[in-house]
């Protein structure tokens, strides 16, 4: 038998506030929480593996509604499979974007990075911004390019 965890031990085991848990629970996101004769939330090991699976959606950007949709198909079984991973395609090709638009952001600081230490080198940041495109480091040229910079 899975040992048996209060909302307090939870907590403390996966590093999430109890408030967060009964939440959680309220919102359906715990389809077999156990409950003492008390009425008091007893969490197992498989309540646990559960709470971090939720975490993991939800540090994916998955909202807490699609999260509750995708637990409901989960217990429904394998004829909701192709719903499920139609699911987490969506979620990874969203992932896949963001991860595209915060590479694009490291570029432009890495861009102003190279400016501001060539305007501090040189005492002025007309330096960089009158330097000849073919001048350029490649990697500062191509960020130009992309994010539609010629002066800034």
């Amino acid at each position: 038998m899975d040992r048996l965890y209060t909302i307090g031990d939870a907590s403390a085991e996966l590093g999430i506030p109890a408030s967060t848990l009964r939440y959680y629970d309220k919102r359906g996101l715990f389809p077999n929480m156990a409950r003492s004769q008390g009425g008091i939330r007893m969490f197992t090991d498989d309540d646990l593996e559960w709470a971090r699976f939720i975490e993991r959606l939800k540090a994916s950007g998955m909202p807490l509604a699609e999260i509750r949709r995708f637990i409901d198909l989960y217990r429904e079984g394998d004829s909701t499979i192709e719903e499920r991973r139609r699911i987490v395609h969506e979620r990874r090709d969203l992932i896949d974007q963001e991860i595209a638009e915060l590479r694009l952001a490291r570029d432009f600081i890495d861009y102003k990075c190279w400016f501001y230490d060539l305007a501090a080198e040189s005492g002025t940041c007309e330096t960089p911004r009158n330097m000849p495109e073919e001048d350029l480091p490649p990697k500062i040229r191509a960020t130009k390019r992309k994010c539609g910079i010629s002066r800034y």
